[in-house]
């Protein structure tokens, strides 16, 4: 008994190792494969009616919105989008008309004038036929990613000056006031802004806790015009230029005045 016991005792111990180690995996695969948190609205304020993000939440939003597109015309017969090959996916938006309209890169088209599509043949039949029929104008059932973006970062509206697009200047911005709900005109980089009063607005916001987007105009390489479209939106030539939610806030040292009453209390 002693030198059966002596070979099984090692036996049973690989047997239960290799049980909990099959658990542990199975676990951690579980935790991995888990959705990332998602932006949570916290709430909107009652004195100025501008709703302010905090944190993630766990899903309380959305991933997707199903957005419908109307198309009055379509300028030289064309929707005035690109489509990913063989796919139903907006790869570029080319014209001014068809940006204006709604559409942005990465829609998904579901519908032509309330018929499935699935494929970029199936779209471009559903529009001939439209045409043919003279049917305008055209309802276009589409999904677009919902969730807010909730990161702090710069954005670029051409790639070092080299644009992909015909779309107006004047019509990107617009577009991003839409899409981003806190937006911030400055001069220099978040990491080094080029005046006292944009690191001012800049370090208020981070301790607001607010996600934001900001977009350099000291950048006309990355960012042509866009002083003089920022004043253009804005009423003011002064920067920096604070909006929310598409909504003009404020400008230069009136930016501290509007958000000196959102720090949170200190114990």
């Amino acid at each position: 008994w002693t030198l059966c016991l002596t070979w099984t005792m090692p036996l049973w111990a690989v047997i239960l190792g290799w049980f909990f180690g099959c658990s542990g995996l199975l676990v951690l695969n579980a935790r991995l494969s888990e959705r990332p948190p998602r932006l949570r609205i916290s709430h909107v304020d009652e004195k100025t009616g501008l709703t302010w993000t905090k944190g993630l939440g766990s899903g309380e939003s959305s991933a997707y919105d199903t957005v419908q597109i109307i198309m009055d015309q379509l300028p030289k017969s064309r929707l005035g989008i690109n489509l990913v090959h063989n796919q139903v996916t907006v790869s570029r938006v080319v014209v001014r008309e068809a940006f204006n309209a709604g559409w942005r890169v990465g829609d998904v088209i579901l519908e032509v004038d309330g018929k499935q599509v699935r494929s970029n043949k199936a779209v471009q039949r559903a529009v001939r036929q439209a045409l043919l029929q003279k049917k305008l104008p055209l309802s276009f059932k589409v999904r677009r990613w919902a969730v807010p973006d909730g990161s702090r970062g710069m954005l670029q509206l051409t790639k070092d000056g080299h644009r992909e697009h015909l779309v107006p200047m004047l019509d990107i911005v617009k577009g991003v006031l839409q899409e981003f709900r806190v937006v911030l005109f400055l001069e220099g980089p978040l990491t080094e802004p080029k005046t006292r009063l944009s690191r001012r607005v800049v370090q208020r916001l981070d301790a607001l806790g607010l996600p934001f987007k900001a977009i350099d105009c000291s950048n006309e390489k990355s960012n042509p015009s866009i002083r003089k479209i920022a004043k253009e939106l804005s009423g003011e030539e002064v920067l920096p230029q604070l909006f929310i939610n598409g909504t003009h806030v404020a400008g230069g040292r009136a930016i501290m005045v509007a958000l000196e009453d959102k720090l949170p209390e200190k114990n």
